[in-house]
């Protein structure tokens, strides 16, 4: 059974928190429309104002606020949407963002025909339309778990967090590494994150040998990724020599130890697919 520590960081980890992959997957000028339309009523709103019309003001500032939500909701959610379709195996994402964003956009279509020349009926048709082009267009959110081979979806998510913290841990590595500069430690932390990473890729690609492989993705993981960040800061403060022989020493002890894991994770597998054959032929046999 995963230790308490390792249910205490599945817990505290979403994949929302992945920035620098959720800001490089957000659309630079999708919905950009939007934006400049609820501009427009934000103008409208400040007219309305000064006009005394605080019905009017207070719509348009309402039809503002949505359209710029809509705006906000669509980059994210289509973000978000990206990483989704980009996993083998992964959680729909937990608010239909692009959905929402869908129903605030058909809202505010129809409050601003219905202010306009239309009566009430034409405007909710205005606003379906909306809807219906959202969709044509953008498509609404993914909402199914993609966990096939998983045991159920509790065990699903504890796993897929775990592994995406796992390949957080392994980003820091590499750009630690690449703080570094040229070198063997360099190299060395290189090869390390490269053994993590087909441990991590095996996972995803069998979840049923995840407990074998667990404490290295939660401790060891865990620690080397910590020593890392600590030798970088000492090189920057050029105290790292004397820790440089004792450090390349442990990494590469670590790529040798992943490897052989690695290994044994593959043997395992043939183990037991070498078990479930010879099982099968005996029940063929018997029912000759």
């Amino acid at each position: 059974m995963p230790s308490n520590k390792e249910f205490n960081s599945a817990s505290r980890y979403v994949p929302e928190r992945q920035k620098n992959r959720f800001v490089k997957d957000t659309p630079f000028f999708t919905g950009s429309l939007f934006l400049l339309i609820g501009i427009s009523y934000l103008s409208f709103a400040i007219k309305s104002l000064g006009r005394g019309e605080s019905f009017y003001f207070l719509t348009s500032l309402v039809i503002f606020f949505a359209f710029i939500a809509s705006f906000v909701m669509l980059r994210r959610g289509m973000a978000l949407e990206k990483i989704y379709n980009s996993s083998k195996y992964a959680k729909a994402p937990t608010f239909p963002l692009k959905t929402i964003a869908a129903v605030l956009l058909a809202f505010s279509s129809t409050i601003s025909a219905y202010m306009g020349a239309y009566t009430l009926f034409p405007s909710i048709m205005i606003g379906l339309a909306v809807v219906l082009g959202w969709y044509m267009y953008y498509g609404f959110d993914p909402r199914k778990d993609k966990i096939s081979g998983y045991e159920n979806s509790k065990s699903a998510e504890r796993i897929m967090k775990l592994l995406l913290q796992a390949r957080e841990d392994i980003d820091i590595i590499k750009k630690s590494a690449d703080d570094l500069g040229e070198g063997d430690i360099k190299v060395s932390m290189l090869d390390m994150a490269k053994a993590f990473e087909k441990i991590v890729k095996h996972i995803e690609e069998e979840p049923d040998d995840y407990d074998r492989a667990r404490k290295y993705l939660v401790s060891y993981l865990a620690e080397l990724k910590s020593m890392s960040e600590t030798f970088v800061k000492l090189d920057k403060r050029g105290k790292s020599e004397e820790m440089k022989e004792s450090f390349l020493e442990t990494l590469a002890e670590s790529v040798d130890k992943l490897d052989s894991q690695y290994e044994k994770l593959l043997d395992e597998d043939m183990l037991d697919l070498d078990i479930k054959l010879s099982v099968m032929k005996k029940r063929l046999q018997n029912e000759e």
